[in-house]
């Protein structure tokens, strides 16, 4: 009861923050996720989130800002006040409330994926020719150094990952992913060269808001990095695959591949199975509630989808051999 009570007491406080913030009343009041509330007053609706930091929250602020006076628009817009201090230690931002279409968005078409991929390229060509003093603001990103320390993990997770998924599955993964290191590993000038832009990070399609008036828009910058603009291509790709019916010919239509600096090295990286050590991972770090939810998916990532990733590892190998 006493827990229950101090949750309910800091709620309070938190409102009261939030009313401060805003400076009027709060009339209606929703969490959607974790740190993350849906706020309405009589005037408006924002959208309060919580940061990591005061730093990650103001990198963001700076970027919505920059990106907006490029005049690219379709990002979200921070709310400007005079009191923008944390609430017990914690850093937290108002955004002006995009009303999403019902629908929502997916990369379930062709079209939508295409429209996606338009916006992200719009906004890599926009960061790519900000003042250096705001792109130095932004944390390096090596690409190959995530990877082997991703593949590292995942080794030192196999007694605990092989009691869910078949050896033989396991071993396939590994080989996949050592393969792809070693190609890559030779290739490291041509990786982390420039031109560098600020990448977003995470290019999953529930980072792709569709307004209710049609328009597409590109929010949560948590993972936003200085880096080349192929390592948000790579990983969009690779979010893409199943909709493109794990076919790379699909993804060459799509155009996916062109601002690769180089083709041979993109197609290289497209044989990391990035996401598979991913979730792999993430599933061994969970509670056990946790792993039971998101055993269904990971099943289906891992085990269901072998056969079409076994076939797209031989069709990019034949790509990289003509």
């Amino acid at each position: 009861m006493g827990g229950r009570r101090q949750e309910g007491d800091e709620t309070k406080r938190l409102l009261l923050y939030a009313e401060n913030r805003l400076q009027e009343p709060i009339v209606d009041w929703r969490r959607l996720r974790d740190r993350v509330w849906l706020i309405g007053t009589k005037t408006k609706k924002v959208i309060m989130k919580q940061y990591g930091s005061d730093t990650r929250l103001k990198r963001q602020m700076l970027l919505t800002s920059e990106l907006r006076k490029s005049g690219f628009t379709q990002t979200c817009r921070f709310l400007e006040d005079d009191n923008d201090s944390p609430f017990q230690g914690k850093a937290f931002g108002f955004m002006a409330y995009i009303e999403e279409d019902p629908a929502g968005f997916t990369f379930g078409t062709e079209a939508d994926i295409r429209a996606a991929f338009r916006l992200l390229k719009q906004y890599h060509e926009k960061t790519a020719h900000f003042p250096q003093a705001v792109k130095m603001e932004f944390p390096r990103f090596f690409q190959l150094r995530k990877w082997q320390a991703r593949y590292r993990t995942f080794l030192e997770n196999k007694e605990q990952i092989v009691r869910y998924l078949p050896e033989t599955y396991f071993a396939a993964y590994e080989r996949w992913a050592a393969e792809a290191l070693n190609r890559l590993e030779k290739k490291q000038h041509l990786l982390h060269r420039p031109p560098y832009c600020i990448t977003h990070g995470d290019v999953a399609h529930h980072n792709f808001l569709r307004a209710k008036n049609g328009e597409l828009y590109l929010i949560d910058f948590d993972l936003a990095r200085l880096a080349p603009a192929w390592t948000d291509d790579l990983q969009f790709c690779n979010r893409v695959l199943p909709a493109a019916s794990w076919s790379l010919a699909a993804l060459e239509k799509w155009g996916m591949l062109d601002g690769a600096p180089d083709r041979e090295t993109f197609l290289e990286a497209l044989l990391y199975p990035t996401d598979v050590l991913r979730e792999w991972n993430r599933f061994v770090g969970s509670g056990k509630k946790e792993k039971e939810q998101y055993w269904p998916h990971l099943s289906l990532l891992s085990i269901g989808q072998f056969g079409e990733r076994a076939r797209f590892q031989k069709e990019v190998k034949r790509r990289l051999q003509a």
